[in-house]
C-alpha cells in the first residue's frame, strides 16, 4: 500500500511540476511572452529615436523661424514654397526631400 501511495504522490508532483513547467515559458507571464515584449521594447524604442530626431529637426525649424531669431532667407524660402511664389523672371524647381 506504501508503494501505491507513493507512486500516486509522485505522479500527482510530477504533473504539478510538469503544469507549473509549462505555464512557466507559455503562460501569460511566462518566458515566451517576455521575449515577445523585450522584442516589442526594441521597435518602440528604435520609433521613440526617430520622434526625437524629427522633434529636434521640428525644433530648429521652428526656431528660425522666432522673433528673436528670425532668419529671412529660411522665411523667403518657406513662403516660396508654401505659396509657389515667384518673381516672373525666376525659375523654380521643385525637388523633393
Amino acid at each position: 500500500m506504501a508503494s501505491k501511495g507513493s507512486a500516486a504522490l509522485s505522479l500527482g508532483l510530477g504533473a504539478a511540476i510538469l503544469y507549473l513547467g509549462a505555464h512557466a515559458v507559455t503562460g501569460r507571464q511566462g518566458l515566451v511572452a517576455y521575449v515577445d515584449l523585450q522584442a516589442q521594447e526594441r521597435v518602440l524604442v528604435g520609433q521613440l529615436t526617430a520622434l526625437q530626431a524629427e522633434q529636434a529637426a521640428l525644433e530648429a525649424r521652428a526656431g528660425r523661424l522666432k522673433e528673436s531669431t528670425l532668419d529671412l532667407d529660411y522665411l523667403d524660402e518657406r513662403a516660396r514654397v508654401l505659396l509657389a511664389a515667384g518673381d516672373e523672371h525666376e525659375l523654380v524647381f521643385a525637388l523633393e526631400n
